[in-house]
């Protein structure tokens, strides 16, 4: 990061190039951008740079170490362009102040992310765990923070407002779909980021040509009181990158967010944190050591959340290797520091639709003799590529908005007029086991085709 003679802030970025803290010509999109890099400088902020983006995921795509603070950099840039859009296209529905919450709360949406990323935000549910990053995101921005003075200091209503817009609190609106919708500044980042960061050659957006198609028009919105909605849109020339965005998104998913070893680590680190839970009884430990202390509390403080990075649960296995707590604990935590990962069998790519075999499969597993069957990991998840909303209330504005020809009346989803969309649609099930070593996985293929039958 760079600071030039004129107070000027540039980060170089390897997505999105040169990214621009003021010098817009605007006093006040200068100050907002004052703002963000103050947040940027924030202890709750930079703790980002200790979190990585993807996870476990670079156990499989070793350049995948980018870190959340640089997606949040880029999502902020993202959201400034989106927000131009808005001000160049309709003078009349650009609001400098809502523009200002929006741009803010997207820099932030993913402060409250925990170690791994989504990973431990998973493992932690299976504990009983419902709080999600959103929710951590607006406690950061409205608690006693560093964050939260940043933002006090330049309007007191700030922690509050974009604290609603992070957890969807606040009604959705032209401005709230920049920061969360299915074509969000998120989005907008993390597909392209990703993508590069992992070496995936496909999934290529235009995303200048994206950019040039957007337009700002009305939909009509509610059922039993209808009303016209400022809205962001694609025009005719932008359907088809359009669809190429949707379909990266697709593809990072079955590529690089579901892919089989990547789900392996995260199931174990899911096992790894029940059974420390459960195992542990040594409160000098669970005093001296951050992750446990956080586990084991049953309403865990925000300080003790803040305390958690990356580099905290790697020193945490180490200390869970030395077998102070239990075998199994020690197992599971010396197989994720030195990648013996386990082995994957692939239910759900044999499965015929509408069928049963992973339940059968389970039977089977369930009335089976061999005595290690407490190891197996099961994973059963569904993912949405392009959620379906309906035109009932403001939740329209999270649909990806499209004209296929300049004279229509108002724009439609693109699921509607797509067969590429259409084809993305449906929820796809990922279904797998996992078990420790490969024979026991080549069991696990025996009992499968004997549940096939």
């Amino acid at each position: 990061m760079d600071k030039n003679i004129t107070g000027t802030i540039r980060v170089r970025d390897p997505v999105h190039g040169l990214i621009v803290f003021g010098d817009n010509g605007d006093s006040h999109r200068d100050e907002t951008d004052r703002i963000a890099w103050n947040l940027l400088n924030t202890r709750e902020f930079q703790r980002l740079r200790r979190i990585r983006q993807l996870g476990f995921c670079d156990l499989v795509f070793p350049g995948a170490t980018h870190s959340r603070f640089a997606h949040s950099v880029g999502v902020y840039h993202m959201a400034r362009r989106l927000a131009h859009v808005i001000a160049r296209r309709a003078p009349d529905a650009h609001d400098r102040e809502r523009e200002r919450v929006a741009l803010l709360a997207a820099l932030l949406h993913d402060v409250g992310h925990g170690p791994f990323s989504h990973t431990f935000e998973e493992a932690a549910h299976a504990l009983g765990r419902t709080k999600r990053h959103e929710e951590w995101s607006a406690e950061i921005v409205q608690e006693d923070t560093d964050v939260n003075r940043v933002l006090g200091a330049v309007d007191a209503e700030l922690p509050r407002q974009i604290g609603a817009l992070l957890t969807d609190e606040d009604r959705k609106d032209i401005y709230g779909a920049i920061v969360s919708s299915q074509f969000d500044a998120d989005r907008l980042d993390y597909i392209q980021r990703d993508r590069l960061m992992t070496g995936v050659e496909s999934g290529h957006i235009a995303l200048d040509w994206l950019f040039d198609s957007l337009e700002v028009g009305k939909v009509t919105i509610g059922r039993d009181d209808p009303e016209e909605a400022a809205c962001l849109y694609l025009g005719p020339k932008g359907v088809q990158v359009a669809e190429e965005y949707l379909e990266a998104r697709f593809r990072l998913y079955r590529m690089v967010y579901m892919h089989k070893t990547t789900r392996a680590a995260e199931k174990m680190l899911e096992a790894l944190v029940k059974a420390v839970v459960s195992d542990s009884t040594n409160s000098r430990l669970i005093y001296g050591e951050p992750v446990l202390r956080y586990l084991r509390s049953e309403n865990p403080s925000l300080g003790s959340y803040l305390a958690l990075d990356d580099a905290t649960v790697w020193a945490a296995f180490s200390t869970w290797i030395d077998g102070s707590i239990s075998r199994r604990v020690s197992e599971l935590a010396r197989r994720l520091r030195d990648r013996a990962l386990y082995k994957c069998v692939d239910i759900s790519a044999r499965e015929e639709r509408g069928g049963n075999l992973f339940r059968r499969f389970r039977r089977r597993l369930n009335d089976s003799s061999f005595g290690w069957g407490e190891d197996v990991l099961l994973d059963d998840t569904t993912v949405a590529t392009y959620k379906w909303y309906d035109f009932d209330d403001a939740s329209a504005l999270n649909k990806v908005l499209v004209k296929t020809l300049d004279d229509d009346k108002e724009p439609r989803d693109i699921a509607s007029v797509s067969r590429v969309v259409n084809a993305l649609r449906p929820e796809s099930r990922i279904q797998r086991a996992y078990a420790p070593e490969s024979d026991q996985a080549e069991e696990l293929e025996r009992i499968l085709r004997e549940a096939e039958r």
